[in-house]
């Protein structure tokens, strides 16, 4: 069999591609999520329009940061494909994620609309941390009782 391990790194700049152009998309702040929001709201007659964006827990901060746990998660699995069967795949999986996460804020300081914050770092790590040491063991474990 061959080893296409370069098919697994190729996914992995794709999807930190993916993520910048995200970041670099004004179609992607806060400010057009919460339209977004509203308009689904607004189509399916959902009632609490009025908490699409009024802080912590509003709809559009919620989504924005299940977002943020989900785009991360998937970056930390790749990277720990590509990197395995290294036997430190995960910890490095984990650490390369969160520095890519911490890069990708930094680049937010320079989008109009965007800023950069610490805490989207950290739900970026925790992120990686749920699919990597929660996620990924629960699949092998369940693989393997096949």
């Amino acid at each position: 069999m061959m080893n296409y391990k370069w098919v697994d790194w190729l996914l992995v700049f794709i999807w930190c591609g993916f993520i910048f152009f995200c970041t670099s998309s004004p179609l992607f702040t806060g400010e057009h999520t919460a339209g977004w929001i509203k308009e689904i709201m607004d189509h399916f007659r959902f009632k609490g329009e009025d908490h699409i964006n009024d802080g912590l827990f509003s709809w559009n901060f919620i989504i924005r940061k299940l977002a943020h746990l989900t785009v991360f998660g998937v970056l930390a699995c790749l990277f720990w494909r590509a990197l395995r069967p290294n036997r430190y795949a995960r910890p490095l999986a984990w650490t390369f994620t969160t520095l890519y996460a911490a890069s990708d804020e930094w680049h937010q300081s320079f989008q109009p609309g965007r800023s950069p914050e610490v805490t989207d770092v950290l739900i970026d790590a925790c992120g990686a941390l749920i699919v990597l040491y929660i996620l990924l063991p629960l699949v092998h474990r369940r693989v393997k009782s096949k």
